[in-house]
């Protein structure tokens, strides 16, 4: 049930994400929100506001980071899944007693 509600959570987050943004582009990026990036055509307007070109180069460059981020982080817990599986498969075998080798000394 916890993992339905977060399931739930997280939908619910980027719907609301989704039409935020579909707000602000639809009224042509004059929604004014400080998290927001302004764009100008005149890149001496303010410090704040860039041009059109670099504000896309810095949403692609923040998008490729997160996503290499997230895959990275989905496969290592795909390999820790695993490594665990087998563990526990081994655990169950009985395999949690130390190994005999031949070089022990048998007398």
């Amino acid at each position: 049930m916890r993992r339905l509600a977060i399931l739930a959570f997280v939908l619910l987050l980027l719907i609301v994400g989704g039409g935020l943004t579909a707000q602000i582009a639809s009224e042509g990026g004059t929604f004014q929100v400080p998290a927001v990036i302004r764009t100008t055509n005149n890149p001496d307007a303010s410090v704040l506001d860039m041009t059109p070109w670099k504000a896309e180069q810095l949403f692609l460059v923040i998008g490729f980071i997160l996503f290499n981020l997230i895959g990275a982080a989905v496969t290592v817990a795909v390999v820790f899944w695993l490594l665990h599986r087998q563990v526990k498969r081994v655990k169950a075998e009985g395999g949690g007693q130390p190994a005999r080798t031949s070089a022990t000394n048998e007398t």
